[in-house]
């Protein structure tokens, strides 16, 4: 957050892939996270995705990452849903955890990016998270994902 209070999405572009790495960043606040050898393509998609208020880690890293964290002890209190997610949803979650932007979920989905913006609120309103990246961490620490 900038000094007068205006948030500042920030990606990080490294060379480290680790789960440390990546969670330390998520934690600090970044956005986006990227490895220093992504095609310009994707660099130029992924800031369209941070800047219009998306998250985005990198698809070759989410595996690694999604490993990892089965080996690190939680940091914040598990809880139950209090509303399970819909069949939709949980597959709209599966992509967010892929690293699937709104926009090619709504290729993939058929639906609207109005639709598909909707369910992801909805996601992270059931969750209880304020960001997409928390919202699949918080999944997989619930084993829905």
């Amino acid at each position: 957050m900038h000094a007068e209070g205006i948030f500042i999405p920030v990606i990080i572009l490294t060379t480290f892939d680790d789960h440390e790495s990546v969670l330390g960043s998520v934690k600090a606040g970044a956005k986006g996270y990227l490895l220093k050898d992504v095609s310009l393509e994707t660099l130029v998609a992924s800031i369209e995705t941070v800047h219009a208020g998306g998250t985005l880690i990198q698809p070759s890293i989410t595996e690694q990452l999604l490993q990892g964290l089965q080996h690190i002890p939680n940091e914040f209190e598990s809880a139950s849903l209090p509303e399970s997610l819909s069949k939709r949803e949980t597959e709209i979650l599966r992509l967010i955890a892929a690293g699937c932007s709104n926009k090619e979920m709504t290729l993939s989905l058929c639906r609207s990016e109005g639709t598909i913006k909707n369910q992801v609120s909805n996601i992270r309103s059931k969750l209880g998270v304020r960001d997409r990246t928390r919202a699949v961490l918080k999944a997989i620490e619930l084993s829905m994902i």
